[in-house]
This record gives C-alpha cells, structure tokens and sequence, in this order.
C-alpha cells in the first residue's frame, strides 16, 4: 500500500470528530473535504484487515471486539463491501484453469454476469484459490451522504497537514472509533473521479434534497427544449423559481447534468 495519507484523530464529542489529516505523497493531493473521505476514515478505523495503526490507544483485542461487535456492523460490512470489493473463494480446478487467458476472460465474463460485478483481480492465499472483485465507489459515495451529516470543514494548518471536522448521523457509527488513534491510509476523494449516470429525459423534472442538522432544502430542474427551469428553497415551501436559457437543446442537456453534479457532490441526494 503506498501511504497517500497519515489520520490522526484528534477529538470525538457526540456526533461530532476531528481528525488531522497529513498529506505525505505528492499524489494525494489535498482534496479531503469530501463526505465520502470523512466515511472512509470510519470505514479504515473500523475494518479488521485494513488499517495500517501507527498508534492503537486501546489494546488490539479490544479494537476488535469494538469492531466485530458494532451496533452497525451489517451496515459497516456492506459498505466495506462497497469500499474495498469482495473476495470470492473459488475451487482450486477452476484456480488452474484461470491459467489459461483464454478461460480467465471466459471465466471473468460468466463471474461479472452472475454477481454484477467486475472482476479486478485473482490469485492464491494460504492454499486457497479466490477472485477480487472491483469496489463500488458511487456506493461509497451514496452511503456517505447518508452517514456523514454535512459537508467537512476542511482547515489548513500548514503546508501538508489540515484538520478536518465531520458529524455522522448516529452516534452508534462511532462506536469503534477513539481519540488518539492514528494510521496510515491511502483512502481517496473518490467524488472528484466518478461521477453519477444521469439519466433524464427531456420535460423530466429532476428533485433533489438536502438535509442536515442545519438546513432541510430542496433543488429542482426541469429541461423544457433550450431552457432550464430550476426551483429551490426550504422544503415544504413552493421555493424560488429560476429560468436559464441556454443557446440549443443539447447545451441545455449538458448544463443540466453538470447543475445536478454540482448538487450531488455537495451532499444532495435525488428522490425521484
């Protein structure tokens, strides 16, 4: 694993975590304000084979049993899924056969049909043959804007090093979790790399929602030919309303979609 970053956290008070993020390969970059970063510093803390600690506060069988006893672990479990992809054990004929290219793709191609999902890479480990199927970032991303309340406040401290403030929507998602815990990661922002399939035919009205311990509000768009019709405002209200026109059917279509990135990555979620 090449160390991309080094958390440590520094404060859990209820809901609410600051951790410290030092940034210690120039490949990292400094984009970790996102919601699904904030996740996965949850994610890595409370996975059994996955983080690199520098520094345990509590004993290790203790951070286990944390772990393996979580109030959430059904949840945790499938959004490790979601994060690292899944191990599947296969039977040691078919481990021999992978050696053939032609049976590997073959093979891939029937495991990708079956399970829905890509096959990113196969082996061995204590006499077991298995395939490793790829991680489903939008997932990580869709289960982040459910756990993770609002957008990180992200503050730079100095060069490489920045704090980074989240509050998660149950205190049980922290159960796992301790002060003083620091380790090595190469988590990533991986809102900035995949982007939602927005599929949405023209007169489609488009609803998102935002909601935090702040703020309850709605954003809507719909294509009418050339034109953008956008409403937003407080949720339950009729809202404000906003005509955008742009100069052919095809702009309008490429500045809906970007508009309905944006929102998405802000911590919008669509509801219809």
């Amino acid at each position: 694993m090449a160390t991309l970053y080094t958390i440590t956290i520094k404060s859990i008070k209820d809901t609410k975590v600051i951790a410290e993020v030092r940034v210690d390969h120039p490949d990292a970059g400094s984009n970790i304000g996102s919601k699904d970063f904030a996740l996965q510093i949850l994610l890595e803390t409370g996975d059994i084979e996955r983080p690199y600690f520098n520094k345990l506060p509590i004993p290790k069988e203790e951070w286990k049993k944390l772990v393996t006893e979580h109030p959430r672990k059904e949840e945790y479990d499938l959004m490790h899924q979601y994060n690292n992809g899944v191990k599947l054990e296969i039977t040691p004929e078919e481990g021999k056969k992978r050696n053939d290219r032609d049976y590997w793709q073959k093979h891939n191609e029937e495991l990708a049909l079956q399970y829905g999902r890509k096959v990113s890479s196969s082996g061995m480990s204590d006499g077991q043959y298995y395939v490793h199927f790829d991680n489903e970032p939008l997932k990580v991303i869709d289960a982040a804007n459910k756990v993770i309340l609002s957008k990180p406040i992200k503050r730079k401290l100095e060069k490489n090093r920045y704090t980074l403030e989240f509050e998660v929507a149950d205190v049980e998602y922290l159960h796992h979790l301790r002060e003083k815990m620091i380790y090595e990661s190469a988590a990533w922002n991986l809102s900035s790399y995949y982007k939602p399939e927005i599929n949405v035919a023209q007169g489609e009205a488009v609803l998102l929602h935002y909601k935090d311990a702040k703020s309850d509000k709605f954003w809507q768009v719909v294509q009418d030919g050339a034109s953008l019709n956008i409403t937003y405002g407080k949720t339950g209200t009729a809202g404000q309303k906003n005509i955008k026109e742009l100069d052919s059917v095809q702009k309008a279509e490429k500045e809906r979609d970007k508009l309905i990135n944006e929102k998405l990555g802000k911590g919008y979620t669509r509801t219809n």
